[in-house]
């Protein structure tokens, strides 16, 4: 079984350093945290609603996706990216490799797998299927198939 991370910083796409802080810690010190340009770790319980009038302010989103069978982070995917139009980062962390495609599809832009599929051909899993039967936030270069 793999540890889960629970990271206290990611990498963004411009590779600079950015500090994580809990949803909790982000609404209980929001006037401090939305001037330093902090990131939050969402987890699958957590309500991303309560954030949705202040995704300007949040350089990333992490979602956490340490339980498997677990499917509530793809809601959040979509909402933030989707329905809210967040266009910061939403990085899926803990990744299950089976899981990658219908991540990208929900509108993860980037994910960090589990220590115990590094090494695996990610490519098999993100971009193995070239349809698709349903919509999605991101259908990731699939054409739709009706």
């Amino acid at each position: 079984m793999d540890e889960i991370q629970n990271p206290t910083s990611l990498i963004n796409k411009d590779y600079e350093e950015i500090e994580l802080v809990t949803l909790d810690d982000w609404l209980d010190n929001f006037d401090e945290l939305s001037k330093k340009g902090v990131g939050l770790i969402i987890e699958p319980s957590d309500d991303v609603y309560l954030i949705r009038d202040q995704l300007e302010f949040i350089e990333l989103i992490a979602l956490d996706f340490k339980n498997f069978d677990d499917g509530r982070g793809y809601t959040q995917a979509y909402l933030l990216s989707k329905r809210w139009n967040y266009i910061g980062e939403i990085i899926g962390v803990n990744a299950h490799l089976d899981q990658l495609q219908f991540m990208l599809r929900s509108g993860i832009t980037t994910y960090q797998l589990l220590e115990s599929y590094k090494g695996s051909n990610e490519e098999d899993y993100s971009n193995g299927f070239s349809l698709c039967y349903q919509a999605a936030a991101n259908n990731n270069g699939l054409n739709l198939q009706y």
